[in-house]
């Protein structure tokens, strides 16, 4: 997605990272048009289609928190598949057998599999690393967790106010209460799965 600054009008490629508030902030930056908009696709792929002329800029978020936030979405509409949560154990050996280091599918049969649709860039955009969606020097990017940071650059950079920014999309779902996302084998294998977000932006398994 493209943002013009309203200071400078100068031209942005917007990054829109699965599970990092995009809903809300589409909300905020085109609010008539959010529920034709909330489509991902990676920096490489809009600057292409850009002429190579824009930068960019981005929020991530940790890598963990990230995962578990896509897996209650999931438990919410009912789409968890065969994922076995039945039990912290056995969730992470089937994340270790069934998905490649740095989280890509190994085919899109796997997920088909999985999950039991035929239409799987949905499912496919959780298990895919950030990495994936925007690294690349042109792009900046903030974190999710420090959100004020990014507000700041967006009144300061772009001119636009995010002060009553609403949050949309909150996960409901109380179904996976019963797992222990800090065990330290899961810590281990999101850090196996997501390493590259882990190394590139500067995250830790302790938080």
């Amino acid at each position: 997605m493209i943002i013009s600054s309203k200071i400078t009008d100068e031209k942005w490629i917007w990054v829109k990272i699965p599970k990092t508030g995009t809903r809300a902030y589409s909300q905020l930056f085109y609010p008539d048009k959010e529920s034709q908009l909330h489509f991902h696709h990676t920096f490489h792929e809009l600057y292409i289609q850009n002429q190579k002329k824009y930068s960019g800029f981005t929020v991530v978020r940790h890598p963990a928190s990230r995962f578990v936030s896509a897996l209650k979405h999931l438990a919410d509409i009912n789409h968890l598949g065969s994922l076995p949560c039945d039990s912290i154990k056995n969730l992470v050996n089937f994340l270790y057998d069934n998905f490649y280091e740095n989280c890509l599918p190994k085919h899109n049969k796997t997920l088909q599999s999985i999950f039991g649709l035929d239409y799987i860039n949905y499912h496919e955009s959780f298990f895919k690393t950030q990495v994936h969606w925007a690294y690349h020097p042109k792009v900046v990017w903030f974190k999710y967790e420090n959100l004020t940071t990014f507000n700041n650059w967006l009144k300061t950079q772009l001119g636009i106010d995010s002060v009553g920014i609403k949050r949309v999309g909150e996960v409901k779902s109380s179904e996976l209460q019963h797992l222990n996302f800090h065990d330290p084998e899961f810590v281990k294998v999101m850090q196996y799965l997501f390493l590259d977000d882990y190394t590139v932006y500067g995250y830790s398994t302790d938080t």
